[in-house]
C-alpha cells in the first residue's frame, strides 16, 4: 500500500514536471517571435504575458497579437502612457508595460463584452468588440498572423540551434578564428594614427608587416573554453 502511494506521489511529481515543462515551451516560441522585432519593449516580459494569459484564460498569444495590431508591438504608442494595446481607446495610462499586460488581459478574460469570444474563441466575435469600428478585416489578418506564425515555431528546431551553437564555440576551429580576430585587432590599435596628426589632403600608407615588426610583439592567446551561450565571455584573453 506504502509502494502504491509512492508511485502516485512519483507520477504526480512527473506529471507536474511535465506541465512546467510544456508551459516553459510557449515562453521560447513567444521570445523568438518577439526576436523578430528588436525594437520591442515586450522583449522580455514573455513570462509575465504567460502568466497573465493563465491567470485570465485567454489564449497566450493574444495580448502579443492585439499589440502588433495597435502599437507594431510597442514601436508606435505613448511612451508616457505605456499602452501598448489600444486599452479603452489609447486613453488610459498605465504605470508599467506589465500593468498593460495585466489590465488588458483582465479586460478580455474577464468582462461581460467578451463574453462570446471567450465561448466560442472566434477572433472575429473578439475585434467586433475590442476594435468596435469598421473596418475589421485588416485587424482581424494582423492578429491571425501572430496566432500562425507563434503556432508555427519549432521548439525542436531552436534546440537544434542553439546546440549547433555550442558546437561551433567550442570546436578548435572557432577559437583559431576567435585567435586570429584578436590578433587583427589588436595588430590594428597598435597601427592606428590619431586624427589631428593627419594632414589635410595627405594619404597615408600603413604598412602592416612593418608595423607588426616595430611592434613589441603580440602575448599568446589564453585558450578559452566557451560553455554556453549565457556564459560566453571575451574577457581576460589577453
Amino acid at each position: 500500500m506504502i509502494k502504491h502511494k509512492l508511485w502516485l506521489v512519483l507520477l504526480l511529481i512527473v506529471f507536474i514536471g511535465w506541465s512546467a515543462s510544456a508551459k516553459d515551451l510557449r515562453a521560447v516560441k513567444l521570445k523568438r517571435f518577439l526576436g523578430r522585432y528588436q525594437f520591442s519593449p515586450l522583449r522580455g516580459h514573455e513570462h509575465e504575458i504567460l502568466y497573465c494569459a493563465d491567470k485570465f484564460g485567454i489564449d497566450y498569444r493574444l495580448y502579443i497579437a492585439i499589440a502588433g495590431a495597435e502599437s507594431t508591438y510597442g514601436k508606435r504608442y505613448p511612451t508616457t502612457r505605456k499602452n501598448l494595446t489600444g486599452h479603452c481607446n489609447g486613453d488610459t495610462s498605465f504605470e508599467s508595460i506589465y500593468s498593460n499586460i495585466y489590465k488588458t488581459s483582465q479586460l478580455i478574460g474577464t468582462r461581460d463584452w467578451y463574453k462570446k469570444y471567450r465561448k466560442t474563441k472566434n477572433i472575429w466575435d473578439l475585434v467586433y468588440v475590442y476594435k468596435g469600428v469598421p473596418p475589421y478585416d485588416h485587424y482581424v489578418k494582423n492578429l491571425r498572423y501572430v496566432f500562425d506564425t507563434i503556432a508555427s515555431i519549432s521548439v525542436e528546431d531552436i534546440k537544434k540551434e542553439e546546440a549547433a551553437w555550442l558546437a561551433r564555440t567550442n570546436s578548435p576551429e572557432y577559437r583559431v578564428e576567435l585567435k586570429k580576430k584578436f590578433q587583427a585587432e589588436e595588430l590594428a590599435a597598435w597601427s592606428a594614427r590619431r586624427y589631428d596628426k593627419f594632414e589635410s589632403g595627405k594619404t597615408i600608407t600603413v604598412n602592416i608587416r612593418q608595423e607588426a615588426a616595430r611592434a613589441p610583439g603580440i602575448k599568446p592567446l589564453k585558450q578559452n573554453v566557451f560553455v554556453s551561450r549565457d556564459e560566453f565571455k571575451s574577457a581576460d584573453v589577453f
